[in-house]
């Protein structure tokens, strides 16, 4: 493997330094085939993506393939530092920007060079997301390309009306407009160990390599996969814990289940019950250890069964 990691520049920053986008590029020496771009941490409170592509990087150093792997471990860098999901500058989801404006906000700016530099030069992408610093979440987006998206081997897949242009401002569509295969990949996060996640992440886009032809091998098909088209987010109104009774992330979850309870760290009095809002559910996103929460933040996100498909 042929690896070479080049600093992109963006900006000149108030304090001297400069901002820009770390990419590398990973060259194989099996022959041609696709370009495969790989970004994460476009917010910047969702860094198990880093975790995966510096363990990807470590095992491709020792493995054959073929074509170009390009990889983008952090393209918010302020918001990383801060472990905050806007980035810092101008306080914009840079997800929601795309397809940016060299002449824009910050972040309208940022989203331009990242396409520039990054997503307008691949054959296929892969996104990673997660849940942040407390949810952890589970799952994988169908979008133009229904066995890109079985190949990372999520077993929730979400299937968005219209192949999720309705998303606009998301990377995601903005290179799907280009006619590019995509995926968006949700996983991990929050207040637990990482690796794990980081493990099947890997497994995930080796198995997108094969997949694509780039790496030998059997490509593993999962036989248990459940795609949903509706998925509910449940925001609690109050503020304090949160104390999960939820199943299992992938599990399913009855009608009129509890989810959680919001309690007061300062009076121990429970202040929200949150209820399962689909009669048959799957979940998606929940929080695996007593967090703190506040009103309107992410609690779960539950597939909705009724009119999923395998």
């Amino acid at each position: 493997m042929k690896h070479t990691v080049v600093f992109e520049p963006k900006s000149a920053m108030v304090d001297g330094s400069r901002s820009g986008l770390h990419i590398h590029d990973l060259d194989g020496h099996l022959g041609g085939g696709p370009t495969l771009g790989v970004s994460g941490v476009i917010h910047g409170d969702e860094v198990t993506g880093a975790h995966i592509l510096l363990d990807l990087f470590r095992v491709l150093k020792t493995t054959p393939f073929r074509g170009r792997l390009r990889l983008m471990p952090v393209a918010n860098p302020h918001g990383f530092a801060a472990v905050e999901r806007f980035t810092t500058i101008d306080r914009v989801n840079l997800n929601r920007v795309f397809p940016g404006n060299p002449k824009g906000t910050y972040s309208e700016q940022l989203a331009d060079h990242i396409m520039q530099k990054f997503y307008n030069t691949l054959d296929v992408l892969v996104d990673l997301h997660s849940g942040t610093d407390r949810p952890t979440v589970d799952y994988s987006y169908i979008f133009n390309d229904e066995a890109l998206s079985r190949a990372t081997g999520s077993k929730i897949l979400y299937r968005p009306e219209n192949q999720g242009r309705g998303f606009k401002g998301t990377s995601a569509v903005a290179v799907l407009e280009r006619d590019v295969p995509v995926t968006v990949i949700e996983l991990g996060g929050g207040v637990i160990d990482q690796a794990p996640y980081a493990r099947r992440g890997v497994e995930a886009l080796l198995n997108i390599m094969r997949h694509l032809g780039m790496l030998d091998g059997e490509v593993h098909h999962r036989t248990d996969h459940v795609v949903v088209k509706d998925i509910k987010l449940v925001r609690p109104t109050q503020g304090g814990f949160i104390e999960t009774e939820a199943p299992a992330l992938g599990e399913l979850v009855g009608d009129g289940a509890v989810l959680g309870r919001i309690i007061s760290p300062y009076t121990f009095e429970e202040l929200e019950v949150l209820g399962n809002p689909v009669t048959n559910g799957i979940m998606i996103l929940s929080h695996l250890t007593r967090n703190i929460i506040e009103p309107g933040d992410y609690a779960y996100m539950v597939g909705d069964l009724d009119g999923s498909e395998s």
